[in-house]
């Protein structure tokens, strides 16, 4: 008890000593300011073209492989927005395609482990349940090949946008 008392105490002492008050503080602050004779000048891309006779983007040389690349200098044209629209396109219905094929199949798995008829063909057939176990194990290869495929479509997507990103192209394009 008494250590958290003593601790408190010194907290209070040490803020009341280093601490400044408002008033300090704005008088410092009135005083920096006027030291400062003018503003800083700001250089923009304008400045540089007009002294070098090109852009900054020229200047600053090839663009590293990770580095988005500079936007369209001139009006892209339809079809570019096109062609990157349609690539967008088919990357998410690929995405759909795969996630339906997935569906299909989980359905197929679920509704052979569900089929128990005791009356089928080969119901006098010792080796039934083993042949159903390993035709199970076959399906669940064939779901999870599915899950796969969902995932390098989805990747595929993720790249073709990071390209467009990089390319300088309009979010809006692919969409």
């Amino acid at each position: 008890m008494k250590t958290v008392a003593l601790a408190a105490s010194l907290c209070l002492l040490g803020s009341l000593g280093l601490g400044d008050d408002l008033a300090a503080l704005a008088k410092r602050e009135k005083a920096r300011r006027a030291k400062v004779q003018s503003p800083t000048k700001v250089l923009t891309e304008s400045d540089a073209a007009a002294r070098t006779g090109g852009s900054v983007t020229e200047m600053a040389g090839p663009a590293s492989p990770s580095a988005p690349a500079a936007p369209y200098a001139t009006s892209p044209s339809e079809e570019e927005r096109v062609s990157w629209k349609g690539r967008a396109d088919a990357a998410r219905q690929a995405i759909v395609t795969a996630e339906k094929e997935l569906e299909q199949q989980e359905r197929e798995t679920a509704t052979f482990r569900s089929d128990v008829s005791p009356l089928s063909a080969d119901a006098q057939d010792p080796m039934r349940l083993q042949k159903r176990e390993v035709k199970i194990a076959e399906m669940n290869k064939l779901v999870e090949a599915k899950k796969a495929e969902v995932a390098a479509a989805r990747a595929a997507l993720t790249a073709l946008e990071d390209q467009a990103r990089r390319a300088g192209v309009p979010p809006g394009w692919l969409r």
